[in-house]
């Protein structure tokens, strides 16, 4: 996972410690903006959840807690009258609670000759974190698709003209099949406040990346953009264009303020911290061959997708806009290269008080 990921679960010394609510603290991380979101990960996917395993790490799992309750009692009972009986139902309790663990994880416990060797196999399957199985719905990135030909070839055909969907070569997902127009991704997630709270059924827009401790698992978390699909509008926007136009796939996103010194501390993993920012503002894009005009919505924010590489120049105008042609911002250069994105921030001259100007 990147630096910028949260970090696996920090298990606890003593087994007892997961009975509690909030193991864990907030994760802490800063998320990508979208089109740099999908530059920086391995796989985007829109997919359903079929499975969830160990269904005991699930946050919407009704047995949790019981099978806590169950196997820290049966910890220590084990601790406080060492037996082969207490032992024996330390065991059975482990095993009760991950009855999808894997055989080596099994055999582990079942040899096992304390418990402390029992609880390190619960911790190690906790450390694994959950893995979730996806049927694929939609598939927009898989590993090194930029650089297949295939891909390369319908991204120039593209540029040509707007060919059907069907007629243009993709990538075919690296999944486990049930049949060859189904495919399927496991993938995993820590448990935890890192964790996507992932639920059976449902459909997800996925950004998921290789795991850097193993060489055969993606993993997605809480720090990406990660979402149920009903609230990833503004991703599904721009990745429609990146799949299905790749060679008008550049986004121009921004804000429009009166801050003339909003750089002081600008941050631009989160640029909607600006204050003042100024919702219902015309903004005019051009370009060669592209006109386009949108306001800004109620938090300052405007979005220019489906454009193709090139040079362009954004402008904010007054409300009345085309009837009032006086810009209200000097105009901002913006070049952006294949399948780019650009943020700007357009700094809007203050409206003239009534009266007069000021003194």
């Amino acid at each position: 996972m990147s630096d910028r990921s949260c970090c696996r679960m920090m298990l606890g010394a003593a087994l007892v410690l997961l009975a509690a609510p909030h193991l864990l603290s907030a994760c802490q991380c800063e998320r990508f903006s979208t089109c740099n979101e999908v530059a920086a990960t391995n796989l985007v996917f829109v997919g359903r959840v079929e499975s969830i395993e160990p269904k005991f790490l699930s946050r919407w799992n009704e047995t949790s807690t019981p099978s806590l309750r169950a196997i820290n009692e049966a910890y220590q009972q084990a601790r406080q009258r060492p037996s082969p009986e207490s032992l024996a139902s330390l065991k059975d309790a482990y095993l009760q609670t991950f009855p999808d663990a894997a055989p080596e994880k099994k055999s582990q416990v079942l040899k096992a000759k304390s418990p402390a060797a029992v609880a390190a196999a619960f911790y190690s399957n906790l450390g694994q974190g959950m893995r979730v199985r996806f049927s694929v719905e939609a598939l927009f990135k898989h590993e090194d698709d930029d650089d297949d030909p295939k891909l390369a070839k319908a991204a120039a055909r593209d540029a040509k003209s707007d060919d059907d969907d069907d007629q243009r070569p993709t990538a075919v997902a690296k999944g486990t099949k049930k049949n060859p127009d189904e495919e399927f991704f496991d993938v995993w997630t820590p448990f935890g406040d890192c964790g996507v709270d992932f639920e059976v059924g449902e459909t997800y827009l996925v950004y998921a990346s290789d795991d850097e401790e193993t060489t055969d698992s993606i993993m997605t978390d809480a720090c990406t953009r990660t979402s149920r699909v009903s609230d990833a509008g503004e991703d599904l926007a721009y990745l429609y264009f990146y799949k299905n136009h790749p060679a008008a796939s550049t986004r121009i996103d921004g804000y429009a303020t009166t801050n003339a010194h909003y750089r002081v501390d600008f941050n631009p993993l989160h640029p909607e911290r600006i204050q003042p920012l100024l919702p219902n503002v015309p903004i005019l894009l051009k370009g060669e061959d592209v006109s386009r005009v949108m306001q800004t919505d109620q938090r300052g924010h405007f979005v220019f997708d489906g454009l193709p590489q090139g040079d362009y120049t954004l402008t904010a105008y007054e409300p009345d806009y085309p009837a009032n042609h006086n810009p209200r911002s000097d105009p901002i250069s913006v070049r952006l290269g294949p399948r780019s994105c650009s943020l700007q921030v357009l700094v809007l001259a203050a409206p003239v008080a009534l009266g007069g100007p000021p003194k």
